[in-house]
C-alpha cells in the first residue's frame, strides 16, 4: 500500500545582518487544520510542502528562476536582506522516516540533500544523498522524483504523448488528484494539472494510474503498439529499399512477393521461367560452338600467344613509366638544394663585403652586436661577435663550399637528365610496340578466313550473353529468396500490431474498474448529501455520474453540474469528489493496483465562497475518515464566533490574528 505521510515542516531564514527567522509546524496523521486570518502564511504551509516535494510545477512554477514563496522567505524580511533561506520537509511512508533539505535562497534550488532521519535530528545525522529536484534528471538514478517515487511505493511509467513519443509521468501529474491549489484548484478538477509534458489524456490517465485500473494497461498496450508501428516502419522501409533495388536491376515489377521480369526476348515472364529459357538457350548455343570450334584452335593459338605480348609490354612500359616519373622527382628535389645554395650563395658575398667595409671604413665595432673589432682577440668573430670557439666558418669558407656542393649537384642533376632521356626513348619504343601488337590481334580477329569463324564468333557472342544474363538474373532471385525472413518478419509484426490495436478498439470495462470506480461515484453522491448540496431537488444526486467520459469527474446527463446553482456548489462538489478519491482508495485499500498516497491537502477552500456551515459540514466529514489510514491538511478560518470550537481539536498550528504572521523571529541564526 503506498503512503506518503507529512510529519513536519520547518523554515529558516537568515539575513545579510546575521537575524534568525522561521517556523515550525508539526504534523499528524488524520484532520489537520491550519487555522489563521488571511494572508499570515496559512497558503506558505502547503507551499514548503509542495516545494518540499519537488512538485512546485504543481503551483504554476515551471522555471527555477520562478519562486512559489512570498518575498520574505527569499528577498527581505521586516525590511532586511535575506541572505539565506530553506526548509526541512519531514516525509514517512508508514515505515520509514526521511527529511528533504532544499534552499529557497542559497546555492543551487535544484538539488535537494535527503537524510534518512526526523528534521530534529537533521544537523546531526551525517549521512546525506544529493539528489536532482528541478530540471533534467529527475527520474535519474540520482533524481529525486526516482527516489520519491520509491519512497512512496510507486510505478515509474512511460506513456505515449501527443508527439507520438514516449514522457514519464511525473509526480505534479498525479498530485491533482490529491491537492487542491488555493487560487486556481477550486474552479475545476485537476486545475493545476500539468499539460506541458504533451501526455495524451493526461487527466484521465493520472486517475486510471492512481487508482490502478486495468483500463491504465490501455496505455501500455499503446505505448506497445507504437513500438510495433516503430518497428514495422523500419522493417518495411528495409524491405521496401532492398526489394526496390532489385526491382531496378532486374526491371520487373512484384507480384504476390514474385518477381515478374519485363525482357526484351520473351516479354514479361515470372524470374524463374525466364532464368530457365535462358539455360536452355545458353546449353543449345554451347552445343553449336563446340561444332565450330575444332576449326579455329589453331586461330586462338595465335591470339593467345599475340595477348601474352601484349600483357608483357604493357607491364615494361608501366615500370618504365614509374622509373621516368621516380628520376623527375629527384631531379626537382635537387634543382630546389641548387635554389637553396645560390641563397646562401647570395648570403654569404654580402658578409664577406661587409667585413671588407669595416675595414675600409675603419668599423671598429660590429653593426650587428656593437662588439669591438679586435683583431686579436682569437676567440670573437670579427663582424658578428661569433664565438671562435664553436668552429663557425668564414664567408669565404662558406662560398667555397658551397660552390663546391653546386657544382657536384650540377653534374648529378646532368646525369640523371640523360637517364632521363634514355627511359623516354625505351618508353615511345614500347608504346610503338604496343600499337603495332594492337593493330596486328585485330587484323587478325577481322580478317580471319572462313565463314565458320564468323560463325564461331557469333555464337560465342550469343552464348556470352545468355551466360551472363543467366548469371544475373541467377543472383537477382538469390537475393529475392533471402528476403524472405525479412518479410515473415514484417507478417508477425503486422500481425501482432494488428492484434494488439483490435485489443485496444475493443476495450471493455472490468469487474475491478467497475468496483472503483463505482465507488467514487457513490461517495461523491454521499458527500454532496453531507455537504447540503441540491437540497431542493435530491432526485439529482443520485443521477450524478462517473466514469471516462469526463475524466472520471462526477457530470449530470442533463445539467452542467458545475452551473446549476451557486460558486459555493461548485467548490462543495469539488471537495465531495477529492474526499471520494480519499475514501475510496482506503475502502479499496486491499486491491493491488490503488496507489493513492492517502493524502488530501486543501487549500483555503472558504476564500472561493464556501459558506461557513459547509466549511464546518465538510470538516465533520472529514472526521469521518479513517484517522489512522489516511492525513488531511486544510488550511482555513472562520469569522464565526463559535466555529473553532467546533473543530479546535484537530487544529495543529494557529495564527492568531492578522499579524500572528506565519515566520518569526529566533534568537539564534540557522545552521544551514
Amino acid at each position: 500500500m503506498s503512503r506518503l505521510i507529512i510529519n513536519k515542516l520547518i523554515y529558516k531564514i537568515q539575513t545579510q545582518g546575521g537575524e534568525a527567522y522561521g517556523a515550525e509546524v508539526p504534523f499528524k496523521t488524520g484532520l489537520n487544520i491550519i487555522y489563521g486570518p488571511n494572508s499570515v502564511g496559512k497558503t506558505s504551509i502547503v507551499t514548503g510542502i509542495i516545494y518540499g516535494l519537488g512538485a512546485e510545477k504543481g503551483l504554476g512554477i515551471f522555471k527555477t528562476i520562478q519562486n512559489p514563496f512570498k518575498p520574505e522567505f527569499y528577498k527581505s524580511i521586516e525590511g532586511k536582506p535575506v541572505k539565506t533561506s530553506y526548509l526541512l520537509l519531514e516525509i514517512s511512508n508508514g515505515n520509514e522516516v526521511v527529511t528533504i533539505f532544499r534552499y529557497i535562497r542559497g546555492t543551487d534550488l535544484s538539488i535537494a540533500a535527503v537524510k534518512r532521519c526526523s528534521a530534529d535530528q537533521f544537523n546531526e545525522t551525517q549521512a546525506s544523498e544529493k539528489l536532482i529536484i528541478a530540471g533534467e534528471g529527475v527520474f535519474s538514478e540520482k533524481g529525486f522524483q526516482h527516489f520519491l517515487f520509491g519512497f512512496i511505493g510507486l510505478k515509474e511509467v512511460e506513456l505515449p504523448t501527443y508527439e507520438q513519443k514516449l514522457s514519464k509521468l511525473y509526480f505534479e501529474n498525479i498530485l491533482p488528484l490529491f491537492f487542491v491549489e488555493q487560487r486556481a484548484g477550486w474552479s475545476q478538477i485537476q486545475a493545476r494539472q500539468v499539460i506541458r509534458y504533451n501526455i495524451k489524456d493526461v487527466r484521465k490517465v493520472a486517475f486510471e494510474y492512481l487508482f490502478g485500473l486495468d483500463r491504465f494497461q490501455l496505455h501500455l498496450s499503446e505505448i506497445r503498439m507504437k513500438d510495433l508501428e516503430t518497428r514495422l516502419r523500419k522493417l518495411r522501409e528495409e524491405l521496401s529499399q532492398k526489394e526496390d533495388n532489385l526491382l531496378i536491376i532486374a526491371n520487373a515489377e512484384k507480384n504476390d512477393d514474385m518477381l515478374l521480369v519485363d525482357t526484351s526476348r520473351i516479354g514479361k515472364a515470372g524470374i524463374y521461367d525466364y532464368i530457365n529459357y535462358l539455360k536452355e538457350r545458353y546449353q543449345a548455343e554451347t552445343v553449336a560452338i563446340n561444332s565450330l570450334s575444332s576449326d579455329s584452335q589453331a586461330f586462338e593459338a595465335s591470339n593467345t600467344k599475340l595477348r601474352d605480348t601484349l600483357k608483357t609490354v604493357d607491364f615494361q612500359l608501366r615500370k618504365v613509366t614509374e622509373k621516368i616519373e621516380k628520376i623527375s622527382a629527384e631531379i626537382s628535389g635537387y634543382e630546389r638544394y641548387l635554389d637553396r645554395i645560390q641563397i646562401n650563395k647570395y648570403k654569404n658575398k654580402q658578409l664577406k663585403k661587409i667585413r671588407e667595409f669595416s675595414t675600409e671604413l675603419n668599423i671598429k665595432t660590429c653593426p650587428v652586436c656593437e662588439a669591438q673589432l679586435t683583431a686579436s682577440e682569437d676567440n670573437e668573430c670579427v663582424l658578428c661577435h661569433a664565438d671562435l670557439s664553436k668552429k663557425i666558418s668564414t664567408p669565404d669558407q662558406n662560398l667555397e663550399f658551397l660552390e663546391d656542393e653546386e657544382n657536384t649537384f650540377k653534374k648529378v642533376i646532368a646525369q640523371r637528365l640523360l637517364d632521363r632521356r634514355k627511359l623516354f626513348e625505351q618508353r615511345s619504343g614500347f608504346k610503338e610496340r604496343i600499337t603495332e601488337l594492337e593493330s596486328q590481334l585485330e587484323h587478325q580477329t577481322t580478317t580471319y578466313a572462313g565463314r565458320e569463324l564468323a560463325q564461331l564468333r557469333e555464337r560465342i557472342l550469343s552464348a556470352d550473353a545468355f551466360h551472363k544474363d543467366m548469371e544475373k538474373f541467377t543472383r537477382i532471385a538469390a537475393r529475392w529468396e533471402d528476403l524472405k525472413p525479412l518479410r515473415q518478419d514484417v507478417k508477425i509484426a503486422q500481425k501482432a500490431h494488428d492484434e494488439l490495436k483490435e485489443e485496444i478498439n475493443g476495450y471493455a470495462q472490468t469487474e475491478n474498474d467497475t468496483t472503483i470506480i463505482d465507488s467514487v461515484r457513490q461517495f461523491v453522491q454521499s458527500n454532496v448529501g453531507s455537504l447540503g448540496l441540491f437540497k431542493g431537488n435530491k432526485e439529482l444526486i443520485g443521477q450524478i455520474r462517473v466514469d471516462a467520459t469526463d475524466y472520471y469527474t462526477p457530470y449530470l446527463d442533463n445539467f452542467d453540474i458545475y452551473n446549476i446553482s451557486s460558486s459555493s456548489d461548485n467548490i462543495r462538489i469539488i471537495l465531495s469528489y477529492y474526499l471520494a478519491l480519499l475514501q475510496t482508495s482506503i475502502e479499496q485499500k486491499n486491491k493491488p493496483g490503488i496507489i493513492h498516497p492517502h493524502l488530501l491537502i486543501l487549500d483555503e477552500p472558504k476564500q472561493q465562497n464556501l459558506d461557513n456551515a459547509s466549511l464546518v459540514d465538510a470538516i465533520t466529514l472529514i472526521k469521518t475518515i479513517p484517522t489512522d489510514e489516511s492525513q488531511v491538511i486544510l488550511t482555513t478560518y472562520s469569522e464565526v464566533p463559535g466555529d473553532r470550537e467546533k473543530f479546535a481539536a484537530d487544529i495543529i498550528y494557529e495564527m492568531t490574528s492578522d499579524t500572528d504572521y506565519l515566520l518569526k523571529h529566533q534568537p539564534k541564526a540557522p545552521q544551514a
